[in-house]
């Protein structure tokens, strides 16, 4: 029982701090569209900031020899439709919610144990956060700038804007900002746009996770490529949510059923089972994506192309290394690359 209530909480916490993530990237780009780059830098600084202890649960929770499992039975609740909002003060009690449910899950997990340092400092800097987002809730509109001081890591010292500057894909309209835009007329393509960010959102989480466990299971080398195509993920829903933001519209889980996955992040116990599964997910974004394009227009299909590209090289690199599996092979060598990550994010 003690093991069940530890996996339980430790994954509702894992399940909202991957919420918190993608939200967050989503809502510090619509913050900074709409003109409120003091807020849009915030969010930014928040996401960076979950992405770090997002690791060190990752890690806590190998550790302890829990399973990562945040979505666990099909029946559980779909974190595939998050609460993004536009407006500082709403995203500010947003965040707030989920932040303060994700505090409370950590301590009802360090409950259960008698001694974990990883969790402690996991709950004191979510009760700090917790007290952060409360005061801006209280304050919005007059915030203070973010603060300069020194970052927790190295990776958490850019701002928004050098995110911007250093990506490819920004668009000269969404850098200029808010425009005298009407609210488009085609629903339907705004369904299908916010049906293939959150699908991306779904793939982010689930290679970042197996790139977690590949590496825990002594397949450094694939846990390495499996980040590099969370990452890839990231510049895909990137491009697709500043489509939606250019299109006048807002990211939303207003979804084209059709195209939708179900938002079940499904991480291996072993590396055949986590190629498997993410191949199994790289096939499934080939077809939604193909599907999206037959009711998108030129922009769109553009868009939907460049990430269909970026799941057939995938889908091509996943089925040689589930044939290496399957043969038994010796895994290649790793780069370094994944220590190198944890180094940046000061991730023990």
């Amino acid at each position: 029982m003690h093991g069940e209530r530890l996996d339980a909480e430790l994954n509702l916490a894992l399940g909202d701090k991957l919420t918190l993530v993608n939200r967050g990237f989503v809502q510090s780009l619509c913050l900074r569209f709409h003109a409120e780059r003091p807020a849009a830098e915030l969010a930014y600084a928040d996401n960076l900031a979950e992405t770090r202890r997002l690791m060190q649960l990752i890690r806590e929770m190998q550790r302890q020899g829990v399973p990562l499992d945040p979505d666990g039975t099909a029946t559980g609740p779909d974190r595939g439709e998050p609460d993004f909002q536009v407006k500082e003060k709403a995203v500010w009690q947003a965040d707030l919610s989920l932040a303060v449910r994700n505090l409370a899950a950590l301590r009802r997990a360090r409950s259960a144990l008698e001694t974990s340092p990883g969790l402690d400092r996991l709950i004191e800097e979510g009760a700090a956060f917790v007290a952060e987002l409360h005061d801006r809730a209280e304050a919005a509109g007059n915030l203070a700038p973010a603060d300069p001081g020194e970052p927790a890591s190295d990776a958490e010292g850019r701002s928004l804007e050098d995110f911007l500057e250093y990506l490819e894909d920004t668009d000269e309209r969404f850098l200029a900002g808010e425009a005298d835009t009407e609210r488009p007329g085609d629903e339907a393509l705004i369904a299908v746009l916010n049906t293939v960010l959150c699908n991306h959102f779904l793939a982010i989480e689930q290679f970042f996770l197996q790139g977690f466990l590949l590496e825990h299971c002594n397949e450094k080398a694939l846990g390495e490529v499996r980040i590099g195509h969370s990452v890839d993920e990231m510049t895909c829903a990137f491009r697709v949510a500043q489509h939606i933001i250019l299109l006048g519209a807002e990211p939303r889980p207003v979804f084209m059923p059709d195209i939708r996955l179900p938002h079940r992040v499904k991480v291996g116990s072993d590396p055949l089972a986590a190629i498997r599964h993410d191949l199994e997910l790289t096939e499934n974004l080939i077809a939604t994506l193909e599907g999206a394009k037959t009711t998108a227009e030129p922009k769109t299909v553009d868009i939907l192309s460049r990430s269909l590209e970026t799941e057939r090289k995938a889908r091509t690199w996943l089925s040689g290394q589930l044939e290496r599996l399957s043969k038994g092979e010796a895994p290649p060598e790793a780069s370094g690359r994944f220590d190198t990550m944890l180094q940046r994010w000061a991730v023990a």
